[in-house]
């Protein structure tokens, strides 16, 4: 559709009908009985705004889609499609290692074929955009989501921020999907490593160290920018004119969409930088925040604004032609649906070409951290004890693998039988945490679900296991909920029981290779000592367990 065109249609529109473009919901309200007890109450929005909105996220797979989108289309009155984007970071059913792990590559070119990878995928399913690369810089290894990160360095970010939105959106055809750049801005540098807590420092250190990575990604010509939760110089970055406006768009030239992210136009309020729903609206679209993510402030406040003269109707106009711009050039006026097909899923996710792609990702990421004696690679004819509760988990795909499919992992235990064959034996050894219930209310029902295990004759299997062992490989790390969003810790080493085991283990006198399973760095003071060879594995991804594997032993 011509630039023309698209004017035209946004005359056609009723204020109403641009600010419900503006709107980002997520597909919860399409569930059954959701209009009546769920989201669409607890939001109070009305049916307008649901037959109208510019955007839903997180609902998944090419029929279910489908079906959203023609219902979607049937209700609206100028036919717009739906936006359909998804929290897709470094994976959707076949997972690379997290980023920070695929940071250690320093092979941006096979990061690129990794999230083409993850494209292709994710555009089969149905889904148009992706809230990915994180281009967020950080140096605190305290705060959850350094997961999400590719690390420290200014100049690095940069390059794989630039390789991911170039491996999402190649040519913008019906294989690939829209990028969206996050966390803008400075988000990796909350004082103290606190979530979501403030950030504060020069404008010197900004520029220098925290933006080129973001400014790559817009250079590369990423199709949506999405808001930071932290202030920037005590004001809210989804109402900061200077980051977002004078910053981004006019100094940089980025003219696609911004995204707040999760509900952080109305957190304006809880910043005390917005006096209620009214003012935070007016915030938020003055300091050009194109959609309102999961809040009804947009749709039921911007109306108000304009024709009480407060606020001009250019400013939506404007943001509305953005987002008109940004569905047209993904082609959904003409095809709505994209690459999302029921047969192309099954022929492109877990595909051999997608999990081999995914386990030499994974090989490369892995860092070789002590090895004394060239103890590694380990001679198959060794007899081995594999021991730890990572030795048989499948759960080792990171927190933001919200689509990972365990049953599609490998567990290193099944990764090593192949290798060593029946000269490798097995101990289950501790649990990750002495007590779930830190991990929160998710501890409480993880703790319910458990098996109630026999901690005392745990430890006496291993020992006995490793006590008939040449070399005894030890599996261990953090929870995966002890890494990612709301995680931020404190105390960045393995747990208690952990060590215990590693330390009991030590006193046999056998040569130890100690295997790492964590979403962060940490201290390993207490481990290294005890490891005759140490091994970074990271949440290395669907396919880690066999790049491990294949690092571990002889080639």
């Amino acid at each position: 559709m011509k630039v023309e065109k698209l004017l035209e249609l946004l005359n056609e529109m009723s204020l109403e009908e641009k600010i419900y473009q503006l709107v980002q919901l997520d597909g919860s309200l399409y569930s059954e009985n959701a209009a009546v007890t769920g989201p669409k109450a607890k939001l109070g929005i009305s049916d307008d705004v649901i037959n109208n909105m510019g955007s839903i996220f997180n609902v998944f797979g090419a029929e279910k889609l489908k079906g959203i989108q023609d219902e979607y289309l049937e209700n609206s009155r100028l036919k717009i499609p739906l936006l359909l984007l998804a929290d897709v970071i470094y994976g959707y059913k076949t997972v690379l290692p997290i980023p920070i792990a695929y940071a250690c590559s320093w092979n941006p070119r096979l990061v690129k074929k990794g999230m083409e990878m993850v494209a292709n995928e994710t555009a089969a399913s149905g889904i148009h955009g992706v809230f990915s690369p994180v281009a967020d810089l950080v140096r605190d290894p305290r705060w959850g989501r350094v997961m999400e990160t590719t690390g420290e360095d200014a100049y690095l970010n940069s390059l794989y921020a630039k390789a991911a939105v170039e491996g999402f959106q190649g040519d913008l055809s019906l294989d690939y999907v829209a990028s969206c750049l996050k966390h803008f801005a400075a988000y990796g540098a909350p004082e103290a490593g606190r979530e979501y807590n403030t950030v504060d420092m020069s404008e010197r250190k900004l520029r220098q160290d925290y933006l080129p990575a973001y400014k790559a990604a817009v250079e590369s010509d990423c199709k949506m920018v999405m808001t930071s939760f932290n202030t920037i110089d005590g004001i809210p970055v989804s109402g900061n004119k200077w980051i977002m406006r004078d910053k981004l768009r006019d100094e940089w030239g980025f003219n696609g969409v911004t995204v707040s992210d999760y509900a952080a136009i109305k957190e304006l309020i809880y910043h005390g930088y917005a006096e209620d729903e009214e003012h935070a609206a007016y915030l938020g679209i003055e300091a050009g925040v194109d959609f309102d993510m999961k809040t009804p402030v947009y749709a039921n406040h911007l109306n108000h604004l304009v024709s009480s003269n407060k606020l001009s109707g250019s400013l939506i106009d404007v943001a509305v032609l953005r987002i008109l711009k940004l569905k047209n050039d993904l082609g959904l006026f003409e095809n709505p649906y994209r690459g999302g097909s029921i047969v192309k899923e099954k022929e492109v996710i877990f595909s051999p070409n997608n999990r081999e792609l995914a386990r030499s990702l994974a090989e490369e990421s892995i860092v070789l951290l002590k090895n004394e004696n060239n103890l590694l690679p380990l001679d198959k004819t060794k007899k081995v004890a594999l021991i730890g509760p990572y030795a048989n988990e499948k759960s080792i795909v990171g927190l933001w693998a919200i689509n990972a499919e365990q049953d599609q992992t490998t567990t290193l235990k099944t990764a090593m039988e192949a290798t060593f064959g029946s000269n490798l034996s097995y101990a289950y050894g501790c649990d990750i945490l002495d007590d779930y219930f830190l991990l929160g209310d998710f501890g409480f029902m993880l703790s319910e679900r458990m098996e109630k295990r026999d901690s005392q004759k745990d430890m006496e299997e291993a020992l006995k296991v490793a006590s008939e062992a040449e070399v005894i490989v030890v599996a261990i790390g953090e929870h995966t909920m002890q890494s990612g969003e709301a995680a931020s810790r404190t105390e960045l080493a393995i747990n208690k029981l952990q060590i215990e085991l590693l330390e009991k283990l030590s006193t046999l006198n056998k040569l130890i290779v100690c295997v790492l399973f964590n979403g962060r760095p940490l201290v390993l003071d207490n481990i290294l000592d005890k490891t005759d060879a140490l091994v970074e594995a990271w949440f290395p991804g669907t396919e880690g367990t066999l790049a491990i594997a294949i690092l571990l032993a002889e080639l």
